[in-house]
């Protein structure tokens, strides 16, 4: 166990640990698997197995905070009623009640939808001749249909792919957020909220076939959820869906580009 990793292990201002993270990983899982991080005021774990033990461990409990206090507040007042940073017999709650809303007929209705944003994404990059992976189909392809799920008005996809584009930073190590980055995902979180409350007003008012109105009527036992567990985790289905395809994307694309031999599987990658 190492108090502190050297500043040469991890440092993800680096231009080359931002180019290839992996020899960075490999030697913090080697020289410092368990260390002090200063930012983030916790402890790190780099090895599976360890991971795994301590989350199978009722010893180790959420905390509460997941950023330093005070620079992230609105972001702080959202993430604390999030079921993934709660523990049991909150998270079993709020997961069980989130889950009644992903029936399998709102999964299986996807399908049609999701190939239809694909070929409009593509359609794009044809006619303009180029294509810059992450900006024209990677990020956009995900927070539409996340957007389209939950049911906001496609005249609204636009606010939030920006709202999203602000708060992406989450996914990032948090050395790298300046004051300016921690300003607009406060700001954007905050608009976020906003947008959700009103939306929620309507779909109660009127409900729909989307996952907003699906949460809004969960319930199990006589419990649903309030209106912030409901802001909060409608928030959290945004941003866990929409980060983590984003970087799946990517990091496959690029996978496929170093390794042509692979594309075998799925097509010829063009050179």
């Amino acid at each position: 166990m190492s108090d502190l990793a050297p500043p040469n292990l991890f440092d993800p201002s680096l231009p080359e640990f931002q180019t290839n993270p992996y020899p960075f990983y490999r030697r913090l899982r080697t020289e410092a698997p368990v260390y002090w991080n200063v930012s983030n005021q916790a402890w790190v774990m780099t090895r599976y197995a360890d991971v795994g033990a301590v989350l199978r461990d009722r010893r180790f409990l959420m905390q509460k905070t997941f950023f330093p206090e005070g620079q992230f507040t609105a972001m702080q007042q959202i993430m604390r009623r999030w079921m993934l940073l709660s523990d049991p017999p909150a998270h079993t709650r709020l997961r069980g009640l989130v889950n009644k809303a992903f029936t399998p007929h709102m999964v299986d209705g996807l399908r049609r939808h999701i190939e239809g944003i694909v070929a409009r994404l593509l359609d794009q990059v044809e006619a303009a001749g180029t294509m810059e992976v992450i900006r024209d189909l990677a990020f956009p392809l995900p927070v539409t249909v996340i957007a389209h799920m939950l049911g906001v008005p496609a005249a609204d996809h636009d606010r939030f792919k920006r709202w999203s584009q602000a708060v992406a930073f989450l996914g990032e190590p948090i050395e790298l957020a300046t004051p300016e980055i921690v300003e607009r995902a406060n700001q954007a979180m905050m608009e976020f909220v906003d947008y959700f409350r009103a939306l929620v007003a309507e779909k109660r008012r009127a409900p729909e076939d989307d996952l907003l109105s699906a949460l809004i009527a969960a319930e199990e036992h006589g419990d649903r959820l309030t209106l912030d567990e409901l802001l909060a985790n409608a928030i959290l289905l945004l941003f866990a869906g929409h980060e983590t395809t984003v970087n799946l994307l990517g990091n496959g694309v690029l996978s496929l580009l170093r390794h042509p031999a692979s594309s075998r599987c799925c097509g010829r990658i063009p050179t």
